[in-house]
């Protein structure tokens, strides 16, 4: 009786433990695959992720408002990271473009939220998008923390695009559909700058500093045509001197005597 006793006992243990390992949260299990739990970003994808799931709007324009709010959010905590890693100078300058930008969005974004009850069907049509660029950034390393910046980002804007264009399918309008083109815009012009940055090519956007403009230079006046010179017409002919009047010798007087004459008396 004792040794059934204690057998039972043993197998009583065993089946709690059992029943105690299967309602273990699922949050600790193991990562899926190609996606990492370390380095300097993965905390701050975590909540960026765990962000974007909880931000539900009134319809599925207001929901893409509020995901990317957290989207950005995410953008500025990663780009903050990597400026106290030594990033390259080209990644620093992206890096603060990307808080100075997002920042300003994400501004323009909250003025375009609506209030009201959220609905959990609005945000249904996004879930694909987001877990695909969730497991892409989780899974983006590279040889440098200036790389693996790069590469995480490059997910990022895709997810961005790809959120965007999701949004544009399901009804967006009015101030929301401009600001969602606009962002998709963005979005993509920053796709093409990272992946050249990727290639090695230097970063060739608005954080590069702008050659200063030149002043223009000073062009001079036409000088004011002078008067043509008056065309010398035909000499005139010049009037005639008036020619000195003669003298007129006295006359002699007839009462003159000839020999006062000859003394020039008379």
């Amino acid at each position: 009786m004792t040794k059934l006793t204690g057998i039972a006992a043993l197998a009583l243990l065993a089946s709690l433990s059992a029943c105690g390992s299967a309602d273990q949260p699922t949050e600790d299990a193991a990562p899926a695959a190609g996606m990492t739990m370390d380095g300097p970003y993965a905390e701050s994808e975590m909540t960026m992720d765990k962000s974007m799931k909880a931000a539900v709007g009134v319809d599925a324009a207001d929901t893409w408002v509020k995901k990317m709010i957290a989207h950005h959010d995410g953008a500025i905590d990663m780009s903050r990271i990597v400026l106290g890693l030594q990033p390259t100078a080209d990644v620093a300058k992206m890096a603060q473009m990307t808080i100075n930008n997002q920042g300003a969005e994400i501004e323009a974004l909250k003025a375009l939220a609506r209030n009201g009850a959220a609905d959990p069907a609005s945000a249904r049509p996004y879930e694909a998008a987001m877990a695909e660029m969730h497991t892409e950034m989780m899974g983006a390393s590279g040889a440098t923390p200036s790389e693996t910046y790069l590469a995480k980002m490059l997910a990022h804007h895709r997810g961005a695009v790809a959120m965007s264009d999701i949004a544009l399918a399901n009804g967006a309008s009015g101030a929301v559909r401009a600001q969602i083109v606009e962002t998709r815009s963005e979005q993509l012009q920053e796709v093409g700058m990272v992946e050249a940055m990727l290639r090695g090519e230097p970063m060739a956007m608005q954080a590069q500093a702008k050659s200063e403009t030149a002043a223009p230079e000073t062009i001079a006046k036409p000088a004011a045509p002078k008067a043509a010179a008056a065309k010398p017409g035909p000499a005139k002919a010049a009037a005639p001197k008036p020619s000195p009047e003669p003298v007129a010798e006295p006359d002699a007087s007839p009462t003159c005597a000839p020999e006062h004459r000859e003394a020039g008396h008379c």
